[in-house]
């Protein structure tokens, strides 16, 4: 049973991020700026901030660039004492901030990190996995190696006997991997999954469902098809709730945001099904759903959003909120991470909590 004393433990690969100074092109930039960041650690980092227990576990070598990388989460709390300690290179990526129809911009060098080189079998999950009540990796581990893919069956496997809540961010990568190399492994881990997040991308191309367009631009008009997609989800693996951020992209600095929340069943890791019933946006034999309000966002900096957004979420359900307010209180974590450089979501519980109860009204300065 989860509760407020239940650890998280997150599973990826961390890495240095490289970004130009005022929104510069790569071939433009003198200087860039050194932050790090994950989807997995990025999880783990708005946990702790947030005020819960979060671990972290990845391949990192043992040199001062991955020390900077675990200390970048040590820092605000999170435990790394399960992270392994090995290999070389510390992968890293670039990215550019773009600006009007300019899209953001990210290149990869991650190629032979430690954590691409490593073993499945480097990682001893009957230990790992002591004193965890949760589970959280993405699409974005899998996709690093053949050998991580295994890696993370193993740990789900592992999970399941030892009754974990599992939880999974689809996040499809185009440039990690292919929609076929991604659908034949994604099919294989998510029916060890409890609890999936997948957006109008991620299901496309990362599971190869037709029944959301992809689209970014008409996503909230939409919001059918993400009740069919979960829906979907969860008949076909098992699952017993499905997430999405459900976005209108109208440049890459203003965007409409909402988010969406479906559950299976009765029996999932909320509240009963008359009290879901209760206040769903709607329901059916299969399954109930709701949905946050929608945003209106000018955005800092898209990045990371999505991990803000899982972090949020797992945030509720270590704490009992209710399905409507963990939906609000989740959305309002990823509309935070718009208005902060790097990948790290630095807002605290309190502060996600306010602007959920405003639905983004909340802009008086706070003193």
């Amino acid at each position: 049973m989860l509760s407020e004393t239940s650890t998280v433990l997150t599973f990826g690969e961390i890495m240095m991020r490289l970004s130009p100074p005022d929104q510069l092109r790569i071939e433009q930039a003198a200087s860039f700026d050194v932050r790090y960041g994950g989807a997995e650690a990025n999880t783990a980092l708005s946990l702790a901030y947030q005020g819960d227990h979060a671990a972290y576990v990845s391949v990192v070598p043992k040199n001062r660039i991955g020390e900077c990388a675990l200390r970048s989460l040590r820092a605000y709390g999170v435990d790394t004492a399960r992270v392994v300690r090995e290999g070389d290179r510390l992968g890293s990526y670039i990215f550019e901030v773009g600006a009007s129809v300019r899209g953001n911009g990210c290149v990869y060098d991650r190629k032979y990190s430690a954590i691409n080189l490593a073993a499945h079998d480097v990682f001893d999950w009957d230990a790992i996995l002591d004193g965890v009540d949760l589970f959280y990796f993405s699409g974005v581990t899998p996709a690093v190696s053949a050998e991580m893919a295994v890696a993370c069956e193993d740990a789900l496997t592992a999970c399941r006997a030892r009754g974990i809540v599992t939880a999974c961010d689809v996040n499809y990568r185009g440039k990690m991997w292919s929609p076929e190399r991604s659908q034949e492994v994604m099919r294989r881990l998510l029916p060890m999954v409890d609890i999936v997040v997948a957006n109008d991308e991620d299901a496309p191309a990362g599971l190869g469902m037709t029944c959301v367009s992809g689209s970014l631009k008409n996503g909230i008009a939409e919001r059918d098809d993400y009740v069919e997609m979960a829906r979907q989800i969860c008949a076909e693996f098992g699952c017993k709730q499905v997430l999405s951020v459900v976005r209108d992209i109208a440049s890459v600095e203003d965007s409409r945001w909402m988010g969406m929340l479906y559950s299976a069943s009765a029996d999932d890791l909320l509240a009963g099904r008359a009290a879901r019933l209760a206040d769903a946006a709607g329901a059916d034999g299969a399954g109930a759903w709701w949905f946050s309000p929608v945003y209106d966002v000018h955005v800092l900096e898209g990045v990371a959003a999505g991990d803000a957004f899982s972090g949020a979420y797992l945030h509720t359900l270590l704490h009992g909120f209710a399905p409507q307010a963990a939906i609000d209180y989740a959305i309002a974590g990823s509309v935070l991470k718009l208005t902060i450089h790097g990948d790290s979501n630095l807002v605290t519980a309190d502060e996600i909590a306010a602007v959920a109860a405003s639905a983004g009204g909340g802009t008086r300065v706070a003193r």
